[in-house]
């Protein structure tokens, strides 16, 4: 009995398992606006990973739990101008997708700026996505957000649907 309690002892260790301790992979979302901006990161979104806190700028989330993944195309919903102690949800949205996949190993931790060098999609700074791609971000990503809104990826507007007009 001793020697198949030694033998599974040692399993994990030949076949290179670690217990789930030492595998822990984290993502971080940082808001590298500068803090004179008023853009808040009201929701992001990586590979499996939900960011449901604000995050004001010149802050980080805190890390997420995540697996080990190559890279992966991030998302992010900033609210404009809002302030999330004064008001319960944000009026105006603007539509990011990354410009670059984000990946990352066990055992380490993935950074993900969220700023015009790293994001595209904010019209402020003369970077737009097509609508196509904004519907996407829209309609599957964040659709919970958008329920009931329409996005203009060429003017960074939301409006309730049925107002838009016919694009």
């Amino acid at each position: 009995m001793k020697v198949v309690a030694f033998l599974a002892a040692l399993v994990p260790f030949v076949f290179g398992c670690e217990p789930p301790s030492t595998t822990t992979t984290f993502v971080v979302l940082e808001n590298d606006y500068p803090l004179t901006s008023g853009l808040v990161v009201y929701r992001g979104f990586w590979q499996a990973v939900s960011f449901q806190t604000p995050i004001l700028p010149g802050a980080s989330s805190d890390p997420q739990n995540t697996v080990p993944a190559s890279a992966n195309t991030a998302y992010a919903v900033l609210a404009p101008g809002w302030d999330p102690s004064k008001s319960p949800t944000p009026t105006a949205f603007i539509v990011l997708e990354s410009r670059e996949g984000y990946g990352v190993e066990v055992r380490d931790t993935v950074d993900i700026p969220v700023s015009d060098a790293t994001f595209a999609g904010d019209c402020g700074s003369k970077s737009f996505l097509t609508q196509s791609q904004a519907d996407f971000v829209t309609r599957f990503v964040f659709a919970s957000i958008f329920a009931g809104l329409e996005y203009d990826a060429a003017t960074c507007t939301t409006t309730p649907s049925g107002e838009a007009g016919a694009r």
